[in-house]
């Protein structure tokens, strides 16, 4: 019987965390709307982040250099959840994130902060690594370098 319950348990648990993302409504710095589905049919790297959070602010340049010479084998995002876990509201996060000085990131808004539901963010900065079909496939807190995200990818 704890064998049932366990393999039972086991077999929702992965349920639960193979969330599919394609269908959340995202915006970019334009305001105008993005939908992953757009990437869909290749795995996919969302770096989870905050403006007031110094750790995500470093990294930043690192997924800017990154994003500079795309891999072949996934794609990089990085999304942002206006008024959300003390973000600034939308429209004061696109003026202060036009100030920086960042060519190559896909930045993404998710105003409705559907992505911290779904992939349970609890922090930032924060990863989600999706499969081709957008669900999601491991998440994994704090800051990852360039190398930490291939191998991730990569699995």
């Amino acid at each position: 019987m704890k064998k049932l319950l366990s393999i039972l348990f086991m077999t929702f648990s992965l349920q639960a965390f193979a969330t599919n993302l394609a269908d959340v409504p995202l915006k970019d710095v334009n305001n105008q709307p993005v939908s992953l589905e757009q990437y869909k049919g290749k795995p996919m790297y969302i770096k989870m982040w905050a403006s007031w959070c110094p750790i995500c602010l470093v990294g930043l340049a690192e997924i800017d250099e990154l994003s500079a010479n795309p891999p072949q084998n996934f794609t990089i995002i990085t999304v942002v959840s206006p008024s959300h876990k003390g973000e600034k509201s939308t429209t004061e996060f696109i003026e202060w994130y036009k100030g920086l000085d960042y060519k190559n990131i896909t930045l993404l808004l998710d105003e409705k902060g559907e992505i911290i539901e779904r992939a349970r963010v609890r922090g930032y900065p924060f990863n989600v690594f999706l499969d081709p079909e957008l669900k999601v496939k491991k998440t994994v807190p704090g800051h990852l370098n360039s190398e930490k995200i291939h191998q991730f990818a990569e699995q």
